[in-house]
């Protein structure tokens, strides 16, 4: 998958929002999870909606070719009290910067191979980044070729902890499907603030944290590279440049610390179309959340068709810090989220604003793991909608269109309880169709916003929906577009929608 272009700003035209914090919707107990993805898949880094805000559920009768109800369980309260779940869009700080490569690609044979050498033109190096780059080389060229002795010898063996972690990290790598792994080194002293005292005082002045982007592709699933961010410590020992610690904190970026080889012992299940990371000690589950997983993929691939390459890399492990590490400046709403749609791109953002959307990654709270089957497939067919229309997502869609759209697709083919629908309804506002964050100020748009879709869909034919949402690639001109689009004003279209939600409450 490529990304498009950044969207052009015609004369006086907005650009599109850059937001730096990641962002979380929060959903009440008699509220279907909001299964948020749409912004998490955007192409590039460029809008997120505010906190806080809620998605009610649609209720829904099953048609008998149903029956199993996998995409739209009932509402139903969470052991966690007044909050059901949420997903978190995340979305990367833009930032300019440098880098010394330590990369890896992939043979005719498909098998990894590892390169180092300097990195692009213009970067600059020093004797510390080359033996950084050494370092890195011998770390990636061990996952490749297996082997755990090379991997932990350039780890300092005075913490047995942290040598016992490194030892899980190398476990979890090789169990991956990877076509490409290595590592691309960035300021090797970009993050030194972030070094322990306690590190600082042991090791002394040579001691560094440098920016590393882990540069991957998934075998199968990955059309093109993706690269995620880490911290590692190193300092010289003995003349020795060796892994000492990993960073944290908020002053990171996003996801340090996130991936899911970070966490403790998994195992990988794969079908055709997904690989999920789980917990080791639940195969049983783990297959039955791929297969969950699978159904969700078919759900959006009868609307969005060759559209995208219609495959995930999920994970969903018990440990905790690998769904925290998104939650860095706001860790008050970790429990309040079930879900996280993440983007990744062919760089890390933070160091590199040129990099380009490559995948969108789906990681589970690990308190909802254990959750009924159809709530997490429920979770799932929203923010797969989000991920197929990445390619087409810009900071310039209407919030109404992302997330009426992902309703769309997640109802359709459901039978609607009507009564149900025209309780839901009451006191809704129906002045306008919202856009940015005005529309997650009241939770009742997130229905409305599915009706409107729904409504245009029924009115002039799902292919123009899917041109109308595409169109904005190119404008945030909500006139111009449903003009071009539907032939008529935005001022019929509201009415046509408003008529539209009046008739769902007779």
């Amino acid at each position: 998958m490529t990304s498009p272009p950044p969207s052009p700003a015609s004369a006086g035209e907005p650009q599109p929002l850059v937001v730096r914090e990641p962002t979380v919707a929060i959903i009440p107990t008699q509220y279907r999870p909001p299964n948020h993805g749409g912004y998490s898949g955007y192409p590039s880094p460029s809008y997120s909606p505010p906190p806080n805000y809620y998605r009610p559920v649609i209720p829904a009768q099953y048609p008998s070719q149903y029956p199993r109800p996998v995409y739209l369980p009932p509402p139903r309260r969470r052991r966690r009290g007044p909050v059901v779940v949420a997903v978190l869009a995340v979305l990367a700080v833009l930032s300019l910067g440098g880098a010394a490569a330590v990369s890896a690609a992939t043979d005719t044979d498909g098998a990894v191979r590892v390169l180092g050498g300097p990195g692009p033109a213009g970067a600059k190096t020093d004797a510390r980044d080359g033996a950084l780059v050494e370092v890195l080389n011998r770390r990636a060229k061990a996952v490749k070729e297996r082997d755990k002795t090379a991997f932990v010898a350039d780890i300092d063996k005075s913490d047995p902890d942290f040598v016992a972690k490194q030892e899980t990290v190398y476990e979890n790598l090789t169990k991956l499907p990877f076509d490409e792994f290595g590592y691309k080194l960035g300021d090797s002293a970009g993050f030194d603030d972030s070094i322990p005292t306690e590190l600082k005082s042991k090791y002394g002045g040579q001691i560094r944290a440098p920016g590393v982007s882990i540069i991957h592709r998934i075998r199968n699933i990955d059309p093109n590279p993706v690269a995620a961010p880490w911290v590692p410590i190193y300092a010289q020992v003995s003349s020795k440049w060796l892994l000492v610690g990993e960073a944290s904190g908020k002053d990171l970026p996003s996801g340090v610390g996130g991936q899911p080889w970070d966490g403790g012992p998994i195992v990988v299940e794969q079908t055709e179309k997904i690989v999920g990371v789980f917990a080791a000690n639940n195969r049983t589950l783990a297959r039955q959340l791929v297969e969950i997983a699978d159904l969700a993929l078919e759900q959006v691939a009868v609307v969005r068709p060759g559209q995208w390459v219609g495959k995930v890399f999920m994970t969903a492990v018990r440990d905790r810090k690998v769904f925290d590490a998104y939650f860095g400046a706001t860790p008050e709403r970790v429990d309040q989220v079930a879900a996280i749609a993440v983007p990744h791109y062919n760089d890390v953002p933070d160091w590199n604003s040129q990099a380009t959307y490559s995948a969108t990654r789906v990681i589970f709270n690990p308190d909802e793991i254990d959750e009924d089957t159809d709530q997490l497939g429920a979770d799932m067919s929203h923010e797969f909608t989000h991920a197929a229309m990445a390619p087409v997502t810009t900071g310039w869609t209407p919030t109404w269109l992302v997330e009426g759209f992902a309703e769309y697709v997640s109802y359709k083919n459901v039978q609607i309880n009507s009564e149900s629908l025209k309780r839901a309804l009451e006191g809704a506002a129906t002045d306008n169709l919202e856009a940015g964050e005005k529309f997650y100020e009241e939770p009742i748009n997130y229905i409305t916003g599915w009706l409107a879709c729904r409504m245009i869909s029924e009115t002039y034919g799902e292919a123009k929906l899917i041109a109308l949402y595409e169109k904005f690639q190119s404008t945030s001109n909500e006139d111009v577009v449903v003009n071009q689009v539907l032939g008529v004003s935005r001022a019929t279209l509201i009415k046509d929608w408003q008529d539209y939600v009046a008739k769902q409450r007779r």
